[in-house]
């Protein structure tokens, strides 16, 4: 997940940059020469007075870090065209989004807020949509950036009231994350190694449940869906944040001997056909 950061615009060497000293005082891993990938929110005058609002996640800038040699401060500078288009100015605010660091999440698995008055923008976040957009603009790995993909879809079909189309592309996504397990997957001692087919089994009920009952009308599979979507979406959270810890690893060279979700249907189709039996 993202860093929020609320900070002040300085005019150095003919470009106005931002100053992220404090992303460097909160993250010190943070280097010089290395690049974020950031989302503007807004611009704030130096009375504070919004001069311009964009769109969350419209347009991703990725920008270089710079440190002032000597010094702890540390700067990255908006495109020309950028500042001019905006009439940026010395000593305006900024509001942005770092959603990668050096093409990696930078805070895995939450959302930090950085700067004097950052917090006040949580309520942005309250949204799920800025949260699915959010997480599809962190994930590194393809696998879990397809499922997020079809998330948002089935999120945007769900606020247009489109309850069976949402529940289509919910199983898309839940269809996606079963690739996963197409790969060697090695778990680290900090875990149990009953770890994936757990998340299988997870999977699969996610699947049971947004393919119940059929089609029908009535409040329920609104609600249903609201409740399948957050799940998933949580679900893509935890497998990138395991992915990223080394909780797990998976080798897509290498690919598995048997998908153990697909084990799992086996084992569900097995069941179901020997309760027929009785």
């Amino acid at each position: 997940m993202p860093v929020l950061m609320v900070s002040d615009i300085h005019f150095l060497d003919g470009y106005y940059c931002i100053n992220i000293s404090a992303l460097k005082y909160t993250f010190p891993q943070i280097e010089a020469d290395r690049y974020v990938n950031i989302f503007l929110i807004e611009v704030r005058d130096e009375n504070d007075k919004i001069i311009k609002k964009f769109a969350p996640f419209k347009e991703q800038l990725r920008m270089k870090i710079l440190n002032i040699p000597g010094t702890k401060l540390y700067y990255i500078c908006l495109p020309t065209e950028i500042s001019d288009k905006h009439g940026v100015g010395q000593y305006y605010k900024i509001v942005f989004i770092i959603t990668k660091y050096d093409n990696k999440p930078l805070a895995n698995g939450y959302i930090k807020f950085v700067g004097v008055g950052s917090e006040k923008y949580q309520k942005l976040f309250k949204n799920i949509g800025i949260r699915l957009l959010t997480l599809l603009y962190s994930i590194d790995n393809d696998t879990l950036r397809g499922a997020a993909n079809y998330v948002l879809n089935a999120y945007r079909k769900l606020k247009n009231k489109e309850i069976e189309d949402s529940r289509t592309w919910l199983r898309k996504a839940l269809e996606k994350l079963e690739e996963i397990f197409d790969y060697e997957i090695k778990v680290s001692k900090d875990e149990s190694e009953e770890y994936p087919k757990y998340i299988c089994k997870l999977i699969k009920a996610l699947k049971n449940f947004v393919n119940y009952g059929g089609p029908h009308e009535g409040p329920a599979p609104e609600h249903t869906t609201k409740f399948i979507l957050y799940v998933t979406k949580k679900l893509i959270e935890h497998l990138s944040y395991s992915i990223y810890n080394k909780v797990i690893s998976i080798d897509f060279n290498k690919p598995s001997n048997s998908n153990l979700c697909k084990e799992i249907k086996k084992e569900n189709q097995n069941d179901l056909q020997n309760k027929n039996n009785f």
